[in-house]
């Protein structure tokens, strides 16, 4: 059994697009760690063992002195050739590299951490969307639901007066049309039944998409649709809107446009990296890494100077501040339709409440004709014509104002999200 607020907090809970809102959040925040590791040290180890399956040659010219002629005293030149290698080589390498100092770097953590704050703000947004999307489904389906009760207890009447009209029929109390035309009224209401039934089951079926049951479990809902209370409906749209997380997501959005800008900039300024490494050899024909040892141990400090790019990080810049100015007209227009939004919504709610009072009005006038003409037809008084006209006006009359108290909390959902009222 759920009413709404239980319905509310198992899609909370279940709800998948929630939960994929969720993950990605999560993916944003780790833009900080990848952020960040740009201004820790970096330690990479490397090991190579190398087996070397021919030997290698240096040539050189070298004198003959076995050979000198004894007349002119020449000596010729005789290529040689010694070996260069060993079959087995053995390397091992450790670097260390460290950013001393980077502007850009430093940019960059900011903007991954403005970019976790937009992940967050768009993961509530998605979460109250969600919420009111979940909340009006289930309005909708209580609706269906009265609106499926309201069709049993129409087919239920039909069915009793039908009866009623045929044992009167047999004791030739009334005439054979009057008969007929119950009969009628009756089969009219069997498949609005129906089609109130496969409405209302469908609409459960979704209810349980939204929240993530599973399909064969038994789900009810009950949740009185008439219980409603006049919201106030006139606030400061200047007070509000600066705490909706839409305009909040708008606002993150404008400030990571502005880091951009400075990040950009920063590509101006030269950057100091430091490099420190150990690196380890050996060679030898047999298995072993002791023989023929050779060790570096060294240290390096870069400094690089931007000079010219072509016009590229001018271009950069240029764009950024374009990009700058496009989210902040943006977060104006945003604020500007927020406005409407809230003032349209009050005048929305005043019109349904009214309309709900109307409704309510016109309902109870509806179903004291139909309790007065049930009554007439039984004595006779009025045909059977006469009782589905009036028994189709009390019925308009009881969904119309289900339907117009189901717009209203409607409207309801959506002018607490206009104010922030979450």
């Amino acid at each position: 059994m759920y009413n709404l607020e239980t319905f509310v907090n198992t899609v909370r809970e279940n709800n998948l697009q929630l939960k994929i809102s969720k993950n990605e959040s999560r993916v944003a925040d780790l833009a900080i760690k990848e952020a960040m590791s740009a201004l820790l040290p970096q330690i990479n180890g490397q090991t190579e063992v190398k087996r070397n399956l021919n030997d290698q040659f240096i040539f050189f010219e070298a004198p003959d002195f076995g050979n000198i002629d004894p007349v002119t005293g020449e000596v010729p030149q005789v290529i040689q050739r010694f070996k260069t290698n060993f079959d087995n080589e053995f390397q091992a390498n450790i670097l260390l590299e460290q950013n001393l100092f980077s502007l850009k770097s430093i940019y960059d953590l900011k903007s991954a951490r403005q970019f976790s704050n937009i992940g967050r703000l768009q993961n509530q947004d998605k979460i109250i969307k969600i919420i009111a999307e979940a909340k009006k489904a289930f309005l909708q389906t209580i609706l269906i639901k009265n609106v499926y009760r309201v069709s049993q207890e129409s087919e239920l009447l039909a069915k009793e007066n039908y009866l009623a009209a045929k044992n009167k029929f047999e004791n030739q109390l009334i005439s054979e049309l009057d008969l007929l035309q119950a009969k009628i009224r009756w089969e009219e209401e069997l498949p609005k039944l129906l089609q109130a039934k496969r409405n209302y089951l469908i609409l459960l079926g979704n209810l349980k998409i939204i929240a993530g049951i599973n399909p064969t479990d038994s789900f009810v809902i009950d949740y009185d649709l008439v219980a409603y209370e006049l919201k106030e409906g006139a606030v400061n749209s200047n007070d509000v809107i600066g705490n909706r997380i839409d305009y909040q997501l708008l606002e993150a959005n404008n400030y990571l446009q502005e880091l951009n800008i400075k990040n950009k900039q920063a590509e101006y300024y030269p950057t100091l990296n430091l490099r420190a490494g150990y690196s380890y050899f050996s060679n030898a024909d047999n298995w072993s890494i002791n023989d023929n040892q050779n060790k570096i141990v060294y240290t390096a400090v870069t400094f690089t100077v931007p000079i010219f790019s072509g016009g590229f990080r001018k271009s950069q810049i240029s764009k950024a501040k374009i990009l700058s100015n496009i989210a902040l007209l943006e977060k104006q227009e945003a604020k500007l339709s927020m406005t409407i939004e809230i003032q349209n919504l009050e005048l929305k709610l005043s019109e349904e409440y009214k309309t709900i009072q109307v409704a309510t009005s016109k309902g109870e006038t509806a179903k004291k004709a139909y309790e007065i003409a049930v009554e007439t037809a039984k004595s006779g008084l009025i045909s059977q014509l006469d009782l589905r006209r009036i028994s189709n006006d009390y019925n308009r009359a009881e969904i119309h104002l289900y339907s117009s108290i189901y717009n209203y909390k409607c409207t309801q959902i959506d002018f607490n999200n206009a104010i922030a009222n979450y």
